[in-house]
């Protein structure tokens, strides 16, 4: 399997039938997507991988599937060997570490383990923070539900910032007042907000510009480490 097989497998399962189709999603010309699934590129930057995951409904790590035995086998692995949570204590390992919260159950709001000792319950473990990710407050988020399946099935990690710049479209994690919080992707709308979930059994939701507390966009996501 190709990265370029992957894109285009991909890109079917979304009902993005041409490349075309893509290409407008993404904002780039035709051809690029015409050589990326040809196979012309032999890796591609982070930020692209990015992009089309989040245009494609999937993980990095999906795209990515098979192009390079060696990562596959780290994969695995690490879907395997921290069957225990790891004790890491608060602030030992700042630099190479974020807290992993549970979606629905812990605020968003601020970053709390940076101010010090974080509330009892809010963080599930340390998690190891992901090479591409430079954010000091960058976060992940345990997926519970369903509401962004196929795109962050329950049991993955969505990789969150607080610090970066909101754009519209993007997926993010929204805490509402007074107290729910919930990853959806997000688009401006007169006075307010849409939240949208890909799981089309969730209907979409409006709300005004008071009713969002905090919203915290989503990096990527990846298969849960644990």
């Amino acid at each position: 399997m190709s990265l370029g097989q992957n894109i285009k497998r991909l890109r079917m399962a979304a009902g993005i039938s041409t490349q075309r189709a893509l290409a407008e999603r993404l904002h780039v010309p035709q051809p690029q997507v015409s050589d990326w699934e040809n196979d012309r590129y032999a890796t591609l930057e982070t930020p692209t991988l990015m992009k089309l995951a989040k245009v494609l409904r999937c993980t990095i790590d999906q795209l990515l599937n098979g192009v390079d035995p060696d990562y596959d086998q780290v994969r695995e692995a690490r879907a395997t060997v921290d069957a225990e949570p790891r004790r890491i204590d608060y602030g030992a390992d700042a630099a190479s570490s974020i807290p992993l919260v549970a979606e629905g159950s812990a605020a968003p709001a601020g970053t709390p383990w940076q101010e010090g000792a974080p509330p009892p319950g809010e963080i599930e473990r340390w998690i190891p923070r992901p090479r591409d990710v430079e954010e000091a407050s960058a976060y992940g988020v345990h997926v519970r539900g369903d509401s962004m399946a196929p795109a962050y099935p329950p049991h993955t990690i969505a990789i969150v910032s607080p610090d970066r710049r909101w754009q519209d479209g993007d997926e993010a994690y929204v805490q509402l007042a007074p107290d729910e919080r919930l990853i959806r992707l997000v688009r401006k709308t007169r006075g307010g907000y849409v939240l949208e979930s890909y799981n089309h059994v969730y209907p979409a939701r409006v709300v005004t510009r008071k009713d969002v507390l905090a919203m915290h966009v989503i990096l990527y996501s990846r298969r849960r480490d644990f």
